[in-house]
């Protein structure tokens, strides 16, 4: 773990509105406010639009429980959160873990001891964490034992407790009163994957967006929110599982529609974290976005080159994109200038603009969502 303070007091509960009160009972563990829920009540509007994706992927998706939790917990090992790692390794004892099992998922895939697709699950995180990409060989052996939803869940799993750790690492919540377990000491956290690069962009996706002939009336009514206009292939591709969609859209539908983030800062760190890991079909959305909030082309060659030492609001906010790509967490130093700028809500928003688009560059990677037509394409140095 990382040892940071908080930096986000809890919400006392003698202040706690109605609004808020209502959120504890739907989203506390028991009916009680974890460490974290009380943080995320400082953004009421934010823990209603967030947290409902949060509990299909850890409690509903349609994964069996071991596998989710291998998952899960995985995520919490590489990216060195305490707080996710306690409150899941309590759940995966509840399902059957032992203490050696999860030792074991810190020592990783290559462990003695794991069941063949166990390995696969697991190594499918590392690949996730590391390259925003499941390699061929790791996406033929998930796909050999799960179907079409299952494998979604599967993804979607790992991206979204991404997005939940870097957040979690990056308030410093501390873990729960009462869970005992924290991360294994004395093994190497280093993933056994390593960057590729790779991309499907211009190939055959792996998941075909469905045509509007195979649309089901269930898919057709969960489209019909486009009306006439055509969907794109982001959508159509969701669509092959609409349970999940659903609540992972009011993420997405958050940050673009109701985050207290400007319009300029909020695309900012949507083609950032875009560039980071490589997701064309970000840049071909979000790039043109930037420019209709006023940046210039030479603005926009300096989100693609980073931050650099330039301490401006920009670079400060790029900055944090970075340190969450890399180390899963927002360094001290930059936390106190975005700090100077940005109450808690923004603060809130801006890590989850952050988390919400790296959890759809991994899954479009992954799926192989292929660009619009005429779609604007990476620049050249990112080719």
């Amino acid at each position: 773990m990382f040892g940071v303070e908080q930096r986000l007091a809890p919400v006392p509960e003698s202040q706690w509105t109605e609004a808020q009160r209502e959120l504890v009972a739907r989203y506390g563990r028991d009916g009680r406010a974890t460490n974290a829920l009380r943080v995320y009540l400082h953004h009421p509007v934010l823990a209603e639009n967030i947290l409902p994706f949060e509990r299909y992927i850890a409690s509903e998706s349609t994964l069996e429980p071991r596998h989710r939790e291998l998952l899960i917990l995985r995520t919490a090992w590489l990216a060195r959160s305490e707080y996710v790692w306690a409150q899941h390794a309590d759940l995966a004892r509840k399902a059957g873990f032992s203490s050696d099992e999860l030792t074991r998922i810190a020592r990783g895939p290559d462990a003695p001891g794991w069941k063949l697709f166990e390995s696969v699950l697991l190594r499918s995180v590392d690949e996730l964490l590391v390259d925003s990409f499941v390699s061929d060989s790791t996406w033929t052996a998930l796909t050999a034992q799960l179907d079409t939803k299952q494998v979604m869940d599967a993804v979607f799993t790992v991206t979204e407790f991404t997005m939940v750790a870097g957040t979690i690492n990056s308030l410093g919540v501390p873990v729960d009163e009462g869970l005992r377990d924290r991360l294994p000491s004395g093994i190497s956290s280093k993933p056994v994957a390593a960057r590729t690069d790779v991309r499907l962009i211009g190939k055959q996706p792996r998941i075909p967006p469905l045509e509007p002939a195979d649309w089901s009336p269930e898919v057709k009514k969960w489209l019909a929110r486009y009306g006439n206009r055509t969907v794109p292939n982001i959508y159509r591709t969701y669509a092959n599982h609409v349970a999940m969609d659903q609540p992972r859209t009011s993420v997405s539908e958050h940050i673009r529609q109701d985050s207290t983030l400007s319009l300029r800062i909020r695309e900012l760190l949507i083609v950032r974290i875009g560039v980071l890991c490589r997701s064309e079909y970000e840049w071909a959305a979000h790039a043109p976005a930037l420019r209709r909030a006023g940046m210039t082309d030479a603005e926009i060659q300096r989100v693609v080159e980073g931050p650099g030492s330039a301490s401006d609001v920009e670079a400060i906010l790029m900055r944090s994109v970075d340190e969450l790509h890399r180390d899963h967490v927002v360094s001290d130093a930059t936390w106190r200038e975005l700090a100077k700028e940005f109450d808690a809500k923004q603060l809130l928003d801006i890590l989850t603009t952050i988390g919400g688009y790296r959890m759809v560059s991994m899954a479009l990677n992954t799926f192989g969502v292929q660009l619009e037509e005429k779609a604007e394409r990476f620049p050249p140095s990112l080719r």
